[in-house]
């Protein structure tokens, strides 16, 4: 717990995940002032939502006074979600309010529950809405991950695969890593359908970037892949360059 005893935290909601191989290439912590950009008035530490356990969460979602709300964005969402959950399609976490008024202009549920990968996103939203006006408003505790580990695949009311931030991409129902790989230009999960698409090129782009990125980008991705089958051919480790990062 060497970030416990550095920074004096008080780590006591952790997921842990347990892996053969190691999910990042390097280690690298930064101090920040927000962990999330969010442009909105929220009160994070006097007002957030009742944090419910995985073995209480499928009781609560399917209760017909409940919306379920996903608080990820689109390409998370695109590989798995919830059954009958309501997915914003954000591109980035600074839409999500623009997603709240119009939920405003409709009468307002009576319970909201939220949920996200591992619980972090929820804190900030879940307070957000209640500074709306949102009287019951839940979240699921640890996150989709805590589900996943928590609760037996065949009660499970989660469909498809969990988008994580590490070289695994995506879990499946069991937390085993899933099916998807990784676009390096873009980073969005890819099936192996999307694999197949003409603007696929491994380590270059794939079909959701390959018109966006620049040719000065291409490349440098290029290059990159180039410089890692020959890592590999080595039989060494690639240590890579940082990726473009996904919008948050």
């Amino acid at each position: 717990m060497l970030i416990n005893d550095k920074y004096g935290l008080k780590l006591d909601a952790i997921n842990w995940s347990k892996t053969t191989t190691p999910p990042f290439k390097r280690l690298k912590i930064k101090k920040r002032k927000n962990l999330l950009p969010f442009e909105a008035e929220f009160d994070l530490f006097n007002h957030r939502g009742i944090h419910i356990d995985p073995a209480d969460w499928n009781e609560l979602i399917q209760s017909e006074d409940t919306l379920l709300i996903d608080v990820r964005n689109k390409y998370e969402t695109d590989i798995g979600t919830f059954k009958n959950s309501i997915v914003p399609d954000t591109v980035n976490f600074l839409e999500f309010p623009n997603f709240i008024k119009e939920l405003e202009n409709n009468k307002k549920p009576k319970k909201i529950a939220m949920f996200c990968t591992g619980g972090i996103r929820c804190e900030i939203a879940s307070s957000y809405m209640l500074t709306q006006g949102f009287e019951e408003v839940y979240q699921l505790k640890g996150g989709i991950l805590n589900y996943l580990d928590k609760i037996n695949e065949q009660n499970q009311l989660w469909e498809g695969d969990c988008f994580v931030f590490d070289e695994r991409v995506s879990v499946d129902q069991t937390f085993e890593k899933g099916s998807f790989m990784q676009c390096f230009g873009c980073r969005r999960p890819l099936s192996e359908e999307d694999t197949k698409a003409k603007e696929y090129i491994k380590g270059v782009s794939c079909s959701y970037c390959h018109d966006i990125s620049s040719h000065k980008d291409k490349e440098r991705f290029a290059q990159r892949q180039k410089q890692i089958e020959l890592s590999e051919q080595r039989g060494e480790k690639h240590m890579g360059v940082s990726q473009r990062k996904l919008n948050a």
